[in-house]
C-alpha cells in the first residue's frame, strides 16, 4: 500500500514539496473559513456568558489563571483546567469587546488556523503533499466539527488542536535541539489550552519510532528533549492539581448525570467507553444526527457485561486493536494517526479514568486530525494505477458533502431556542436537552412551555435540581410565592447546598413579611457559599424587616465588598441609612446606586436624603434631572417655588 501512494502522489524535491504544501494549507484555511463563515451571525448560547464571565474573574491575574480550574465545566463538578483558553476569553473581556461576533470570530480564526496546520503536519510524518493537503481539506470541512468552531466555551478544542499541530509539525521537521525546544513550548502551551492534549507526551516520541526517518533531518534526537517533555507533562499536571485543589466537594448527582459510566466499577466504566468509543466512530465516518448534549439518559452506561451495550464495547476494542495490528504491519504511518486518534480520544472517554462528561461532539476536534488523515492514505490508495480519477471523485465528494453538512449545522448554534429545540429532536431521551428547552422557552416568555420542558427533564430524571429550580423561578416570575416555595423547598431536599434555592427562599419570605424564615434561609445560603453577594442582600432584607438597622447595614456592606457596584446590595443599604437617619451614608449610596442603575427608586432615595440632610438646592437639580428621566412620576413634581 505505501509503494502504491508513494507512486501515485511522488513526494517532491524540497524545493518543488514547499510550494505544494502552502497551497494545500492555503486551500485548507479557505475550505475551513468558506464553511464557518455563517457561524459568525450566532449569539451566546448554552454556557458561553457563564464560561467568559468566570473566565475574567480569573484572568484577573496570571495567578488566578494558572491556579484557577479556568473553565466553567458541563454539568460536572471538578472543573476544567484550561488557563490559557481563559485568558482569550479574559483579555477580550478586558478591552470590553465582549460582543458575540468577537468571540466567535476568535474561534473561526482558530479552526482556518488548525486546518492549516493539518497540511504541514501530516507531511511531517510522511504523508505526501497531496494527501496531506486532502487531510487538510477534510479536517477543515467535518460536520463534527460545528460544536467546537460554533459554541464559543469550546474554543480549547479548536486552540488546543493548532497548538498539538505545531508541536508535531516543530517536533518533526529537524531533529536539532533548536525545533525541539520549540516543540516543547508548543506542546506547553497546548496542555494549557485544553487537557485533551496530554496524551502529546506519548505522541511526539511515537512519531519519532514509527514515521518514516526522511519526514525529519534524519539526526538523531537529543536525548534531553525526551526528558524535558516529561518534565514539560509533570508541570502541567502538578499545576492543574494544585488548581483543582480548591474546588470543593463533588456533586455526585451532576456528575451520574453528565457521565453515568463515572461512578461505576472499573470493568462498566470502561466497557461504556468503549461502547462510547463505537458511537465516536461512528459519528467521525458518518456525522448524521448532531447533538449538542447525550448525557443521561440518551447514552446509557453498560450496567452489565452481558447487556448488548457491553457487547458493541468489546467488539470495538477488539476490532481497534486488530486493526492496530494490521496498520503496524503494513503501513506505519497509518498506525501513527490511528494511535494519535486513539490516544486523545482515550484520555476523555472514561476509559482510563472517570470524567465528568460521557461524550460531547467538541471531544472529537482533536481525535478527527487523526481520523481524517487516514481517510485522505485510504482514498489515496483508491488512485493506484489507472484509478486516480476514482481517488479524485471521491474525495471531491467526501469535502463537498462534508461542506454540505458544515454549513447547514452552523445555525443550530444561533440561538438558545435553536439549539434547544435541535438537541430535543437529537436527543429526546436526554434529560439536560429538555432542560435547555425549557429555559429557552423561558427567555421567550413562553413559560407555559418551559414548565412542560422542564417537567419532561425531571421524568427522565427526577434528580435535575436546575430543571426543579428553573420551575420555581417561573412561579416566582408569575407572583406565585406559594407555589414557588414549595418548588424551592423540595430543591433543598435534594440539596441542602444548593444555594440559589436557598436565596430565592429567602427573598420570597422576604416579600411575605416571613422575615424570620427568610433570614434562616439567607444563612443557610451564607453557611454554604460565603462569597455569594445575593446571600447577605436578602439577609440584609431580613434584618432590615426586623428593625435590626445595624446588622442589616453589615449585610448590605458584605455584598458591596464582594460586589461594589450590585443595584441591590446599594438600594439596600441606601434605605437602611435612612432608617437610621444618616442622610449623609443615604445619599452616598444613592449616588453610588444612580451611576450603575438610573432607576427611579435611585432618584427618589436621592432627593428625598438631599431634603432630610438640608441640601435642597441638591434636592431640587436631581429632581429636575429625574423628571426629565421619569415624566409620569409624581414623586419629581415640582413643590413651588424655592424657599428664599
Amino acid at each position: 500500500m505505501v509503494e502504491a501512494i508513494e507512486r501515485a502522489h511522488p513526494v517532491e524535491a524540497d524545493g518543488k514539496r514547499r510550494p505544494t504544501l502552502r497551497t494545500g494549507a492555503a486551500v485548507a484555511a479557505g475550505l475551513a473559513l468558506i464553511v464557518s463563515i455563517n457561524s459568525l451571525p450566532n449569539g451566546f448560547v448554552s454556557d458561553d456568558i457563564q464560561t467568559i464571565a468566570f473566565s475574567a474573574v480569573a484572568g484577573s491575574s496570571w495567578h488566578g489563571l494558572l491556579l484557577t480550574p479556568a473553565v466553567i465545566p458541563r454539568g460536572g463538578s471538578k472543573g476544567a483546567y484550561a488557563p490559557l483558553t481563559a485568558w482569550t476569553f479574559a483579555a477580550v473581556h478586558a478591552r470590553g469587546a465582549d460582543s458575540p461576533l468577537i468571540h466567535h470570530l476568535l474561534n473561526v480564526v482558530g479552526h482556518v488556523a488548525a486546518a492549516a496546520l493539518m497540511v504541514p503536519a501530516a507531511a511531517a510524518t510522511g504523508l505526501s503533499p497531496p494527501v496531506a493537503a486532502l487531510a487538510g481539506a477534510l479536517f477543515a470541512v467535518h460536520p463534527i466539527h460545528t460544536e467546537a468552531v460554533a459554541h464559543v466555551a469550546s474554543r480549547g478544542s479548536v486552540l488546543g488542536t493548532a497548538l498539538v499541530l505545531v508541536a508535531l509539525l516543530w517536533w518533526r521537521r529537524e531533529r536539532s535541539l533548536l525545533h525541539g525546544l520549540g516543540a516543547l513550548g508548543a506542546c506547553a502551551a497546548a496542555l494549557l489550552a485544553d487537557e485533551q492534549a496530554l496524551p502529546l507526551v506519548l505522541v511526539l516520541p511515537l512519531a519519532d519510532f514509527v514515521c518514516p526517518a526522511d519526514a525529519s533531518s534524519g539526526r538523531r534526537r537529543p536525548v534531553v528533549l525526551y526528558a524535558a517533555l516529561v518534565v514539560v507533562a509533570a508541570g502541567y499536571l502538578v499545576l492543574r492539581r494544585a488548581a483543582l485543589k480548591g474546588v470543593g466537594e463533588i456533586d455526585e448527582t451532576a456528575v451520574f448525570q453528565g457521565n453515568p459510566a463515572a461512578l461505576l466499577p472499573a470493568a462498566l466504566r470502561i466497557v461504556t467507553g468503549l461502547k462510547v468509543t463505537a458511537l465516536a466512530v461512528s459519528k467521525l465516518i458518518a456525522p448524521v444526527r448532531l447533538s449538542a448534549d447525550y448525557s443521561f439518559r440518551q447514552l446509557p452506561a453498560v450496567q452489565s457485561l452481558a447487556e448488548p451495550g457491553a457487547l458493541v464495547g468489546l467488539f470495538t476494542g477488539v476490532a481497534l486493536a486488530v486493526l492496530a495490528s494490521v496498520l503496524w504491519a503494513r503501513h506505519r504511518v497509518a498506525f501513527f494517526w490511528m494511535a494519535f486518534t486513539v490516544l486523545t480520544w482515550g484520555v476523555v472517554s472514561s476509559i482510563a479514568f472517570p470524567t465528568d462528561t460521557i461524550f460531547h461532539e467538541d471531544l472529537l476536534y482533536l481525535p478527527s486530525a487523526g481520523v481524517c488523515a487516514l481517510a485522505a492514505l485510504a482514498v489515496a490508495s483508491l488512485a493506484e494505477g489507472r484509478r486516480q480519477p476514482l481517488g479524485a471523485v471521491v474525495a471531491a465528494v467526501l469535502v463537498v458533502a462534508g461542506g454540505v453538512g458544515t454549513v447547514l449545522r452552523n445555525p443550530v448554534w444561533h440561538d438558545e431556542l435553536s439549539l434547544g429545540e435541535a438537541t430535543v429532536a437529537a436527543a429526546p431521551e436526554s434529560a439536560r436537552a429538555h432542560r435547555m428547552l425549557g429555559t429557552a422557552y423561558s427567555d421567550a416568555n413562553r413559560q407555559d412551555e418551559a414548565v412542560k420542558e422542564f417537567g419532561r427533564a425531571l421524568a427522565i430524571y427526577p434528580g435535575d435540581k436546575a430543571s426543579l429550580y428553573n420551575i420555581g423561578v417561573i412561579y416566582q416570575r408569575q407572583d406565585k410565592p406559594l407555589e414557588a416555595l414549595t418548588v424551592f423547598r423540595r430543591v433543598t431536599d435534594l440539596d441542602p447546598k444548593y444555594v440559589p434555592a436557598w436565596i430565592n427562599i429567602a427573598a420570597i419570605n422576604n416579600t411575605q413579611a416571613a422575615f424570620r424564615p427568610a433570614l434562616d434561609a439567607a444563612e443557610r445560603a451564607i453557611a454554604v457559599r460565603p462569597d455569594i453577594p445575593n446571600a447577605y442582600v436578602v439577609k440584609g432584607h431580613a434584618l432590615r424587616g426586623m428593625s435590626r438597622f445595624e446588622e442589616a447595614r453589615a449585610a448590605f456592606e458584605q455584598a458591596l465588598r464582594l460586589a461594589p457596584t450590585q443595584p441591590e446590595a446599594l438600594l439596600g443599604l441606601g434605605a437602611t441609612a435612612i432608617d437610621l437617619q444618616d442622610w449623609s451614608a443615604a445619599a452616598s449610596a444613592f449616588e453610588r446606586l444612580i451611576k450603575v442603575a438610573p432607576v427611579p427608586d435611585a432618584y427618589r432615595g436621592l432627593v428625598y436624603s438631599y431634603r432630610q440632610a438640608g441640601r435642597g438646592a441638591d434636592a431640587d437639580n436631581m429632581a429636575a434631572v429625574a423628571r426629565d428621566l421619569f415624566p409620569q412620576d409624581e414623586f419629581f413634581a415640582p413643590e413651588g417655588p424655592p424657599s428664599p
